[in-house]
């Protein structure tokens, strides 16, 4: 496990955040907060007030790592209950070819209409 005062500190400041407006919503006084810093572990409730007050995800407190199956996607993340993939481009051959097929179309549409878009600069129909 991680040095959970030090995690608070570093995620505070990284991300500019306020500790009165966090100490206010777990309901420590500011003095309180600053002391939790130097401690190594704590009460998990506080923990878990903390992480919600500040938009720390709790489970950086851990050195677990997944060892399970390799699986190469665009995305591969670790969560509380396991891994979590994402497929980001899975969906994008048929998104493709409805692009494809909306310009093949509107260059259908365009042609039967007569218009002509896209041409010399000054010339209107």
């Amino acid at each position: 496990m991680r040095h959970l005062g030090q995690l608070l500190k570093n995620h505070i400041e990284t991300n500019n955040l306020k500790k009165r407006t966090i100490s206010d919503a777990v309901g420590i006084t500011s003095n309180y907060l600053s002391t939790l810093f130097n401690k190594e572990s704590m009460d998990c409730e506080l923990w878990e007030k903390l992480c919600l007050a500040t938009g720390l995800n709790p489970a950086v407190a851990f050195d677990t790592h997944y060892t399970g199956n390799k699986n190469y996607s665009d995305i591969h993340a670790q969560t509380v209950l396991g891994p979590a993939t994402v497929m980001i481009g899975a969906e994008q051959k048929p998104l493709l070819d409805l692009l494809a097929e909306k310009e093949r179309l509107i260059q259908v549409l365009l042609a039967s209409s007569g218009l002509k878009i896209g041409t010399e600069t000054g010339q209107h129909q």
